[in-house]
């Protein structure tokens, strides 16, 4: 394996597929992917441009404390940011850039949680052309 790619959000589970793919993945390039969470933006006149800024400075508070945490196992990492439906986003980077697996945590930050798996989750499972490890 040599192109890893861990969806990462700023929850713990996250985290903890990030320091999984460190650990197991130790000569592969691991690639950091979050998708930025933006409220329920409409498309009339009333967007405030502010909520996209929001975002995007947690955003790269997230990828800045991957970064740490890959430093912390002695390695650097690539950090990207991705647009859209978490999902779909995580998919479409991963077959974009032709990633090997995917390793993503058992349940993320939002939206509705499964009883065994976060939505986002199960639907990268059932989308990914790449094998997908879930770390619970």
């Amino acid at each position: 394996m040599d192109r890893i790619l861990v969806a990462i959000d700023d929850s713990r589970e996250a985290r903890d597929a990030l320091k999984y793919a460190l650990e197991q993945f130790t000569e592969a390039t691991i690639y950091a992917v979050h998708v930025p969470e933006v409220s329920n933006v409409t498309l009339d006149t009333s967007y405030d441009a502010s909520m996209t800024n929001e975002a995007e400075e947690r955003a790269q508070d997230v990828l800045e404390t991957a970064t740490t945490i890959a430093e912390e196992y002695g390695r650097t990492i690539e950090t990207e940011l991705a647009y859209g439906h978490p999902a779909k986003a995580i998919v479409s980077y991963a077959t974009e850039t032709e990633i090997d697996q995917i390793v993503v945590g058992s349940r993320g930050k939002g939206g509705v949680k499964r009883v065994l798996l976060g939505s986002i989750a199960e639907t990268i499972i059932r989308r990914a052309d790449c094998p997908v490890t879930v770390v619970r």
